[in-house]
């Protein structure tokens, strides 16, 4: 079986246009915001406005433009009138004394947002002491769960994955990746895309993203320079053993 295909004109074609967002947990947080406010028949400015905070940032946490402090987000849901674990379970991890300041989560204690709707259920498994630069998360994606029709891209940086079981379809633009328990796959956060799962049990998927931009420039080379050629403008280097020629 063909584990990586082009997608047809006519799907692409059909396929509505990428949505930029802050962050898949964040895209999910907002829609569940989204969703209440409007079942409640509360207009964006006067729950904005019940919270303390600006109609556009309500705005752009409900489309998941912005990530949500646990304090707006606390404001939002008990204005809604939602508890606060149906939105983040076990939002006081980083809280629990004589865990090394943060730097160890407790089996059971991560952060987690569980979306039944979508088939869902994403665990954040970086410690509240990490730096920020490399983000872990791990996936729980029911039979026929997915993130949805529409492509979606988020920050630049490098997401590494690694399929623990199951069975995960990763749509990268136009292409179609089939990929199964032990393999691995990585991109870039600005691509579009979009995945789900197509097989008939539990698919557990392990991400990894940086911060960083994917791309970086090269150190400076720590060999000096040798005497300068200066008809060409070039530094020519001496042929010492260990340098290549």
């Amino acid at each position: 079986m063909n584990r990586d295909s082009t997608l047809s004109p006519t799907t692409i074609a059909t396929a509505p246009p990428a949505q930029r967002i802050h962050s898949v947990i964040d895209l999910w947080l907002g829609e569940q915001l989204r969703y209440r406010r409007k079942a409640l028949g509360r207009p964006l400015q006067q729950v904005a406005a019940a919270c303390g905070i600006s109609v556009s940032l309500l705005s752009q946490i409900e489309r998941g433009l912005r990530s949500s402090s646990l304090r707006t987000l606390g404001a939002l849901a008990k204005e809604l009138g939602l508890p606060m674990e149906t939105l983040v379970r076990n939002v006081q991890h980083g809280e629990v004394e004589g865990e090394v300041e943060g730097a160890v989560v407790r089996a059971g204690t991560h952060r987690r947002i569980d979306l039944s709707d979508k088939g869902i259920h994403k665990e954040n498994l970086t410690p509240p002491a990490a730096g920020g630069g490399v983000e872990l998360y791990r996936a729980v994606i029911e039979p026929g769960g997915s993130t949805g029709d529409a492509l979606f891209f988020t920050h630049r940086g490098e997401q590494v994955g690694y399929v623990i079981e199951g069975e995960l379809e990763l749509f990268i633009q136009d292409r179609l990746l089939r990929l199964q328990a032990g393999d691995s796959f990585c991109y870039d956060g600005s691509t579009p895309r979009r995945w789900r799962n197509p097989g008939p049990a539990l698919t557990t998927v392990l991400w990894a993203i940086t911060r960083a931009p994917a791309s970086l420039p090269r150190p400076p080379t720590e060999t000096p320079p040798g005497p300068v050629d200066h008809s060409r403008g070039t530094a020519l280097r001496s042929n010492r053993k260990g340098n290549s020629a």
